[in-house]
């Protein structure tokens, strides 16, 4: 699976020639996990991902097969919009999830908050 960085309304993705729009690891192959009710799930994990870019936006996930002939995108979702904040402004990162510090526990390598960190 596949992220990229699309407009909050259009959904159409945003491309800067002078630098790229995410940071990170923007493709995760699926993991099998444990989910918050101890069920066998397959999850795609993006836990490095960070935008640089201010505003408001979406993130596309794009599954694609790969065979012989290529790559062939089967499907495409989006995320719910969110906020991008200058480095002045932005409130503070919140607590990791339980999701998170489950997955964390099951060997994914992300980083884990223990407390809500405000910026002052």
């Amino acid at each position: 699976m596949c992220v990229s960085l699309v407009n909050a309304t259009t959904h159409e993705e945003i491309i800067n020639p002078a630098h790229n729009t995410l940071s990170g690891q923007s493709s995760s192959s699926m993991y099998k996990l444990k989910d918050i009710n101890n069920h066998d799930g397959g999850f795609f994990v993006f836990g490095d991902v960070s935008v640089k870019l201010e505003g408001q936006f979406r993130l596309k996930f794009s599954m694609f097969e790969i065979s012989k002939l290529g790559a062939t995108n089967l499907k495409s979702i989006y995320s719910n919009v969110f906020q991008v904040y200058p480095s002045k402004s932005f409130p503070g990162m919140l607590e990791s999830t339980f999701l998170s510090r489950s997955f964390s526990d099951q060997g994914v390598r992300i980083r884990i908050r223990k407390e809500h960190r405000v910026q002052m």
